[in-house]
């Protein structure tokens, strides 16, 4: 038993100093990862700003208007929508954050997913950081069904420029009766080509 609480204080210990980051990202590193999305929810809250407002002057090339009716359901959550859109089919994905860097880099955002105008999910179990492991980097659209979505992976010896790892995720998109889910299929690491 003196064993079992020994080990279970520094894995406390661990989680405690291990960095945000890694914690956040760790979900990649399972294969399956484990499903966050849950059917029917709502479009999650945006987190508290950590730099600058994400529609800071400064970055108002990267920031757009509500335009639509999931744009809006996004927006009205509290999150900064980024870049346009992506529609293939009945598939939306939004991309939205709540801050920026001094580069203008998106911090605490997230990508959103609709089918047929309804919340599918998140393709992130919490918001993302650029330059951060386990940002997302790059979406796919392989079909109506599926999306392919690529994510950073840094270790402390990394530049934040040069990731040394790339996990791509495959996504299913599930449509039920009771309306539509995005569930992480696969998750391959592999190093990046220097």
């Amino acid at each position: 038993m003196l064993c079992f609480v020994r080990a279970l204080i520094l894995a406390v210990a661990l989680v405690a100093v291990a960095p945000v980051g890694a914690v956040a990202a760790s979900w990649l590193d399972q294969d399956p990862p484990a499903n966050w999305n849950t059917m029917r929810a709502p479009v999650p809250e945006a987190p508290p700003p950590q730099g600058d407002p994400a529609d800071t002057p400064r970055c108002k090339e990267q920031v757009r208007v509500p335009g639509s009716s999931t744009d809006r359901a996004v927006a009205s959550r509290g999150w900064t929508l980024l870049g346009p859109g992506t529609t293939s089919g009945a598939t939306t994905i939004v991309l939205a954050a709540t801050s920026v860097d001094g580069m203008c880099r998106p911090l605490s955002y997230q990508a959103f997913v609709f089918v047929k105008g309804r919340f599918a999910g998140t393709l992130s179990p919490v918001p993302m950081d650029s330059c951060e492991d386990g940002a997302e980097s790059m979406i796919r659209v392989v079909s109506a069904n599926e999306l392919s979505v690529q994510y950073t992976r840094y270790v402390d010896s990394d530049a934040r420029c040069c990731p040394s790892r790339l996990t791509v995720v495959r996504f299913r998109v599930e449509r039920m009766r009771d309306g539509p889910m995005v569930v992480p299929v696969t998750a391959q690491t592999r190093p990046t080509s220097q």
